[in-house]
């Protein structure tokens, strides 16, 4: 039931006739009380927020560049993105009461960020800040200067950092993971640190634009299921006719046996170019709700399993997002409100399925998409699957596997189905600094919802001390990207996140630093800060360390640029100075820079 049904339940309620005894009467309204509560618990049991508590954290009106719930590479997103006007630098208020809980300075991720935690029970986060405000930027420099270290996660008490509503508390920025200026805003129940949708808050912005319905596809679920005839997905363009969408193509569709539908669709608001994601989404089966998703609360243990609730091939290969409307064996997610039959659709020789898509924002604007799916007279043969497997992999059990130098260890709720575990071994070995074979390890569009470890053994044996310059790389074509890895008891043990090939590689190169803005004897007394290109060829940049005549200075990194900074202080007065930069990667490299400026 959802909010449409509510407000039709509530306006259909009866009327109660004087001729009821007192007794019936406190009867029926009781039960109607209750189930009226029962109604209400089921509609915000997830999500209650207090209304009109948490007020905009920026003086600009609320436009959203990201909502809560969008499906993400890896992950859904936790919180709501809203719009700077291209701009940094905006004044970011407190959205309540409260006192600053932990402050994190990153290149990746939120990059800066504050965390508020609210007398009411939740948190507020406001990420991806240029920086703080004065007090919290001093207190964080200190600490920085004392640590001699850039990166900081910092866990404060009630006291430190006491905010009022409407405090300046940082000022909006694009640092860490993003592609432009933005503040991302989360609110989290302080009980489990769930994130819960902003929006159930009372936040609004401007959006009369209905979602947008790009396609669907259907899915055969068993070995005796087919769909057209063929044990294969099928892809179906839409059209937009007269505010409905109806399939792009008239050919009709037969199925037979257990099928699930799956569904492309997001959401675009007035005046925003952005692609955000539906608030609802909901299919019909002749008329009956077999699924209904809503986006009111996610959980961080669960949200990676949203690789399992998409086509993973689709957008591994084309760049489609399809979501599912039906359960895989293992689906731990929360944001289901109804299921039936699992979403499952069992097309049975006879029978017609009338099915129909109602998509829906979080302002209540909704689009629908309807088709009919005819029944094949004929049962078809089973389904075999002809791949070559070397063992079958449960989805709620352990898996170990070895062979040929390859080990590999699946824990039990990694895979989202039971699978024929496959692989293969190319052997050839990557250029020069190849040091193994290649192993084939099943096949990257099936999905996990975390990591497995995986251990390879050189084609030869190799000293230690080579060894430890080695990592084990995803092999893409021409691509190579590093996983690292760690050398013992004879193999290169990594944690990939992914299926695919792999093998392992020498790092045997140094990380190059390249001056941006400085050279030797510079005067930099006009430029606020100096710059330098960092790169390596494989492993990655682990670390870097700058020192001004031998003391420690505050180096940041930007990742965007390739860059490591220092922004001129009081750390570095007038005249002449010796600079250091130390950058080292993940295996050990380490190249140094030295030159004489002044100020």
């Amino acid at each position: 039931m959802y909010l449409k049904d509510i407000k039709k339940y509530k306006s259909e309620r009866p009327s109660f006739k004087p001729a009821l005894s007192r007794l019936m009467a406190k009867k029926v309204i009781g039960a109607f009380i209750s189930m009226t509560l029962l109604f209400r618990f089921a509609l915000h049991a997830q999500d209650p927020l207090p209304q009109n508590y948490f007020i905009n954290p920026l003086d600009i009106p609320i436009s959203l560049a990201g909502t809560f719930g969008e499906i993400r590479s890896n992950h859904y997103h936790t919180g709501i993105d809203i719009r700077t006007e291209s701009r940094e630098g905006l004044i970011v208020h407190a959205a309540a009461n409260g006192y600053v809980s932990r402050i994190v300075v990153s290149p990746w991720g939120y990059g800066n960020a504050l965390y508020v935690t609210h007398p009411n029970g939740y948190i507020t986060l406001y990420g991806h800040l240029s920086r703080f405000n004065d007090t919290i930027t001093h207190f964080v420099k200190n600490r920085q200067y004392a640590e001699e270290k850039y990166l900081q996660d910092i866990s404060l008490t009630s006291g430190k950092f006491n905010v009022n509503q409407g405090d300046t508390i940082a000022f909006s920025g694009s640092t860490g993971s993003t592609e432009g200026p933005h503040l991302h805003f989360e609110i989290r129940d302080a009980r489990n640190d769930d994130p819960i949708n902003p929006l159930l808050a009372g936040y609004t912005s401007v959006d009369k634009l209905p979602p947008i319905i790009e396609s669907v596809a259907l899915y055969p679920l068993n070995d005796s299921s087919n769909i057209n005839g063929k044990h294969q997905p099928l892809y179906l363009k839409v059209k937009k006719i007269n505010n409905r969408y109806v399939l792009a193509s008239d050919s009709a569709i037969s199925a037979y046996g257990s099928i699930g539908a799956g569904i492309s669709c997001y959401d675009m608001a007035n005046g925003v170019g952005n692609h955000n994601g539906p608030y609802i989404k909901i299919l019909k089966d002749n008329n009956d709700t077999i699924y209904y998703s809503r986006m009111d609360v996610l959980n961080f243990a669960t949200i990676h399993y949203v690789n399992g609730h998409v086509d993973y091939a689709a957008m591994n290969d084309e760049g489609d997002i399809l979501e599912y409307s039906f359960l895989q064996e293992n689906d731990k997610l929360k944001i289901y409100k109804k299921l039936v039959n699992r979403g499952y659709i069992d097309c049975k020789p006879g029978e017609t399925h009338a099915l129909e898509y109602i998509i829906s924002d979080f302002n209540g604007n909704t689009s629908k998409l309807a088709f009919t799916i005819h029944d094949e007279k004929t049962k078809p043969a089973a389904y075999h699957d002809t791949t070559k497997y070397v063992a079958i992999a449960h989805w709620d059990k352990p898996f170990e596997y070895s062979d040929k130098g390859m080990k590999i260890e699946i824990p039990a709720g990694i895979l989202f189905n039971t699978l024929h575990f496959h692989y293969t071994v190319t052997p050839t070995l990557i250029n020069h600094t190849g040091v193994s074979n290649i192993y084939n390890i099943q096949d990257e569009n099936t999905p996990l919802s975390g990591t497995y470890t995986l251990m390879l053994k050189p084609a030869a044996t190799l000293p230690d001390s080579v060894m430890r310059r080695a990592v084990i790389v995803r092999v893409e074509g021409k691509r190579r990207i590093s996983i690292g890895g760690k050398w013992d008891s004879g193999y290169m043990i990594a944690h990939p996140k992914t299926f695919g090939s792999y093998a392992i590689m020498l790092d045997l190169y140094h990380p190059v630093i390249k001056p941006v803005n400085i050279f030797k004897d510079k005067d930099m007394s006009h430029d606020s800060l100096m710059a330098f290109e960092v790169s390596d060829n494989l492993s990655g940049i682990s670390s870097f360390r700058g020192t001004v005549d031998g003391k420690w200075i505050l180096m940041e990194f930007n990742p965007k640029k390739n860059w490591v900074y220092y922004v001129f202080d009081e750390h570095v007065g007038k005249g002449k100075h010796h600079l250091r930069l130390w950058v080292s990667d993940e295996v050990g490299n380490t190249s140094v820079f030295e030159t004489e400026f002044t100020r």
